[in-house]
């Protein structure tokens, strides 16, 4: 097939998103699409969303093209996770964390721990583009990000912070879309601005899908 371009900002990354919980955490699922994504979108980059269960198989991440890991930085073995992903050649991206996914305990650390976890990163991994997640923590981040030249990594078709940096936009993706896999993303449906109940297409990707994701920045 025709591969697939996305108008956008020549100036800013996107990253085609795979949350493993949709995909029931199926590794071999995950290796087909990534296989799809940097076969049909080869100026963007494949983000790994693992909220839930990280990937820590060496022969899933030996068999990645072009992709971002995902570190929350609240999870417990956040630093375990950066030590692997950094023997590797893939961007890594730092968020805080998906309170859904996170222990009580995990819930209840202080949200400065993303520094703590960005500067070791830099230490740890100079030449790794890091993409750093700003939802709900723009204040936090930003001088960390402006500071370092880092990139600044929002949801597509939110609001996107004021911060001085290069730009990520976060777009999910799915295979092909039927009424359970949109009654699933409603919540990140409605979450959009832009978004009137029946434009799911200006703001998911899928092979299947005709619309262009419109640029609202």
């Amino acid at each position: 097939m025709e591969k697939e371009k996305i108008i956008k900002n020549e100036n800013m990354k996107y990253g085609i998103a795979t949350k493993l919980t949709k995909i029931d955490n199926d590794f071999q699922k995950l290796l087909e699409l990534n296989n799809i994504i940097s076969s049909n979108y080869d100026d963007d980059y494949h983000i790994i969303d693992a909220e839930k269960i990280p990937i820590t198989n060496e022969d899933i991440l030996n068999n990645l093209k072009k992709c971002v890991l995902t570190i929350q930085s609240k999870r417990k073995d956040a630093f375990e996770l950066l030590d692997l992903y950094s023997s590797y050649d893939f961007d890594i991206s730092i968020v805080l964390g998906n309170n859904y996914y996170l222990s009580d305990k995990e819930l209840n650390t202080p949200n400065k721990i993303i520094l703590d976890l960005i500067n070791k990163a830099m230490d740890k991994c100079p030449n790794i583009q890091l993409w750093i997640g700003t939802e709900g923590i723009e204040k936090t981040v930003k001088p960390i990000i402006e500071e370092n030249n880092l990139i600044c990594y929002s949801v597509y078709g939110g609001k996107y912070p004021q911060i001085n940096s290069k730009k990520a936009i976060y777009v999910p993706f799915v295979e092909k879309m039927n009424i359970n896999i949109l009654k699933s993303m409603q919540d990140y449906l409605n979450r959009r601005k832009n978004y009137n109940g029946n434009n799911w297409g200006d703001f998911i990707l899928s092979l299947d899908n005709n619309n262009k994701l419109k640029e609202y920045l």
